[in-house]
């Protein structure tokens, strides 16, 4: 190998490493929440995108969101209801679990839990 190689090789590499010590640092300042994200999108079955107003409506109807939501940038306003729970007012764009891009993107959610009796407490 001639050295240029080796040197584009050592650019490469100490990039990689950049990368993740930005990405290790990134995930020890978010103080897990993104481990309590997933834990509560695992939880769902699933996900409704909600209009402010509809916000309003469940706020009013004595529904508190969920606080992880809240530690995300940008806070999002993230409810678990249990389906028979949910008002019949309450309608929105259905979100697949698997589309990470629409469910940040949206700025409230209600997530529907397999369990009826799942908490919000994560």
């Amino acid at each position: 190998m001639n050295s240029d190689t080796l040197h584009r090789r050592l650019r490469e590499m100490r990039s990689r490493v950049a990368i993740r010590k930005w990405e290790a640092r990134q995930a020890g300042l978010a103080g897990g929440v993104w481990f309590r994200f997933t834990l509560l999108l695992a939880s769902a079955r699933r996900a409704i995108a909600i209009s402010t107003e509809q916000v309003a409506m469940l706020r009013a109807a004595g529904f508190v969101p969920s606080p992880v939501g809240g530690q995300l940038e940008p806070p999002k306003l993230l409810f678990v209801i249990a389906e028979e729970k949910l008002p019949r007012s309450i309608s929105g764009d259905e979100v697949a679990l698997q589309d990470l891009r629409r469910i940040l993107l949206a700025p409230a959610l209600v997530l529907i839990p397999f369990a009826a009796d799942a908490r919000a407490a994560y």
